[in-house]
């Protein structure tokens, strides 16, 4: 990664745009004012067709908080806590500590490995075989017939309710399960701003006069709406790359198990870096500002060693990881065994009998 890091950063690519970050918030944050507002005085039906944009802007505010999360949106620490702060905890309800640890410490040190990324073991689904055959047989009729057929309108409008439902948990709990400093900084402003967000989205606007009906119907329908665009941005980074059982390259696992999505740069705009996530795992301190820059480093760098990088367009990446979901109850999980590769290269020069690869 040395040499790696060396041609990002005489690029001038490793520096975090403060500035940029700060502006592309709070610029979301007024149109994102402006759409709440319009939803309150504008008759029901026109405001059911404002919901997708309205959601749709929500999301990138909620990804903001990513990246704040993963400290590349500021060359200060708190500046990046006060990023993840607003966009997570106060405007979307969400645990920085939760998604830390869930997203950062464990999916990102594991991608698609099996029994250490929480991302691919969420109950009913399965993404392997191998969990397929663990699951209970009402479970696995599910998984084999049903999930990719009911994965999008059933699940996906929940994925917001219950990561936030995961966050207050988590934050609940975590005083319990430390065993010093039980209430420390970053607790008490999770918990501080959590709080402060179901007063402001739920309790405030009852309070000003507004129908309880209205506001929590509001909530509901809007988050759901988020939860189908954020899973749409995540799902397409990951879904139909192998699922691993072991691996003996971490450089190549963050390779091999992402994917590139091809946008233009409107889209580019929404995903907030997450259309890059080959770049994004290498490197998860970059600037989504500066990831495409980065990315023909990077492919250059995966194709010299011989390891897969997969860019796709972004429907053929939603197609991809359906069909995925579709035969994941069949799908066995795979080992990345470079030694073995290179043995088996050796061997092959001795005729038949060598042993096949156990990743190509």
């Amino acid at each position: 990664m040395a040499e790696l890091r060396k041609k990002l950063q005489l690029q001038g690519l490793l520096d975090k745009p403060t500035g940029k970050s700060w502006t592309k918030l709070i610029s979301l944050l007024v149109v994102v004012g402006a759409l709440y507002a319009a939803h309150i005085v504008l008759p029901l039906k026109y405001g059911l067709l404002l919901l997708p944009l309205t959601g749709l802007i929500t999301t990138t505010i909620a990804m903001i908080g990513h990246e704040g999360v993963h400290s590349s949106a500021c060359k200060s620490k708190a500046g990046n806590v006060s990023i993840a702060s607003l966009a997570f905890p106060l405007f979307s309800g969400l645990s920085m500590n939760y998604w830390r640890e869930k997203h950062n410490m464990k999916h990102h040190a594991h991608p698609n490995v099996f029994e250490k990324d929480p991302d691919i073991h969420s109950w009913p689904l399965t993404f392997s075989q191998e969990e397929y055959v663990t699951s209970g047989p009402v479970r696995r009729f599910f998984q084999r017939y049903l999930q990719a057929y009911l994965f999008w309108p059933v699940i996906t409008p929940l994925v917001g309710h219950l990561m936030r439902y995961d966050g207050v948990k988590h934050v609940v709990m975590a005083p319990f399960k430390a065993k010093r400093n039980k209430f420390n900084k970053m607790w008490l402003l999770d918990a501080g701003l959590m709080s402060a967000h179901f007063f402001l989205w739920l309790g405030l606007p009852i309070l000003l006069g507004l129908a309880w009906q209205a506001v929590i119907g509001f909530y509901v329908v809007l988050w759901a709406i988020v939860g189908f665009y954020l899973t749409a941005i995540f799902i397409v980074g990951h879904a139909g790359r192998p699922v691993v059982l072991e691996y003996d390259e971490n450089w190549r696992l963050q390779i091999e198990t992402g994917r590139r999505i091809k946008l233009g740069p409107v889209g580019s705009f929404f995903f907030v870096g997450l259309d890059y996530q080959i770049e994004h795992h290498l490197l998860p301190a970059l600037s989504h500002f500066n990831l495409p820059k980065a990315a023909p480093i990077v492919k250059q760098y995966a194709e010299e060693r011989g390891w897969e990088y997969e860019e796709v367009g972004f429907f053929r990446a939603l197609w991809d990881s359906t069909v995925a979901l579709a035969v994941a109850w069949k799908t066995p999980a795979i080992v990345i065994n470079a030694t073995a590769e290179k043995n088996t290269g050796l061997l092959e020069d001795f005729g038949p009998g060598a042993p096949s690869p156990e990743r190509s």
